[in-house]
């Protein structure tokens, strides 16, 4: 049994299925460089793998690396997996999932990983990020449970996460509300993150995967959005460019994005906006007018809506952090 002492915040990192190393070291890099900022032993990861037929010989090259039948504690259990699971999770693994549910733990899943949390009862009703290469195959399982396709969702003590790169992105987010801006912007310097994504940000959808005759029409469209920033394009002027009419442009945005053509050009600039706050000295009002927007108080206003903070507040809140 490893023994939690109250000193460290132990996370214990479940493999049930295949991984890589840059799985392992994307969810264990933000605690690793947390330790190193405040020079001490604060994060300590442990590894679980299953056991039987289940487990696998990677495991035997883990540090700290337990069976999930051992006896363990820990703040934080992280479930990641590359792939899905081909056959039904055994019932050691849903007791498991289970009982650190209902002892207060908070419990992350990681592309892969979602199902096994799905598997366990534990997404009844709930909102879950799925990265979007798995979700015809979650709907189909689980089609009870509300899809997002945000980069990922916490709610309470459950947080599903869209991939890798999402997860990073969670795990700095938490380590700000645990830890203080301070270490969370230190720790994201030091992984070299441009920014941090919030949790709302929707992931970026390859749209070659959409196929069919239209689906060029939607490339074109976001290629012109993303290529017009400065100087944005009416509804009707990027129909008329991509040879469709009006209607069907907002019906291949909300088939295929869930939303309308309008709302996504907004929040395409408003994303660049955020990203220029936090990577730039250029004024506010000048990234109010490379975005788009035609006066301050409408950029303050958007944005605002969007990251429920004025760009003058996520300014400031970068700096204070530096």
């Amino acid at each position: 049994m490893i023994n939690t002492d109250s000193s460290f915040y132990q996370v214990a990192i479940y493999l049930p299925d295949r991984y890589s190393w840059y799985t392992i070291g994307s969810l264990e890099a933000p605690f690793r460089v947390a330790n190193d900022i405040l020079g001490a032993e604060k994060f300590r990861c442990v590894y679980i793998t299953p056991v039987g037929e289940q487990a696998f010989s990677e495991s035997s090259h883990l540090p700290n690396s337990m069976l999930l039948s051992d006896t363990f504690e820990c703040d934080l259990l992280a479930v990641v997996s590359d792939s899905v699971p081909d056959e039904a999770v055994s019932a050691l693994e849903k007791k498991k999932l289970q009982h650190f549910y209902q002892q207060g733990k908070t419990i992350l899943a990681s592309y892969g990983g979602v199902f096994w949390l799905a598997e366990s009862g534990l997404l009844h009703q709930q909102r879950a990020a799925v990265h979007w290469a798995l979700m015809d195959r979650f709907s189909e399982r689980y089609d009870s449970i509300e899809l997002s396709d945000h980069l990922y969702e916490r709610d309470k003590r459950l947080i599903t996460t869209a991939g890798l790169a999402a997860t990073l992105d969670c795990l700095v987010d938490f380590l700000e509300e645990t830890e203080g801006q301070e270490l969370a912007y230190a720790v994201s310097d030091q992984l070299c993150m441009d920014r941090i994504r919030p949790a709302q940000e929707r992931q970026r959808l390859p749209f070659k995967q959409f196929g069919g005759d239209i689906q060029p029409r939607l490339t074109m469209a976001v290629e012109l959005m993303e290529n017009n920033l400065e100087e944005p394009l009416s509804t009707d002027e990027i129909a008329e460019l991509v040879h469709i009419s009006r209607r069907q442009l907002e019906r291949l945005f909300k088939r295929y994005l869930d939303t309308m053509p309008a709302r996504y050009y907004l929040q395409l600039r408003l994303k660049r906006a955020r990203q220029l706050l936090l990577t730039t000295h250029t004024s506010i009002v000048q990234i109010g007018l490379l975005c788009g927007f035609s006066s301050g108080p409408h950029f303050s206003s958007a944005y605002k809506a969007y990251y429920h903070m004025t760009p003058r507040e996520e300014r400031s809140k970068m700096l204070q952090a530096k």
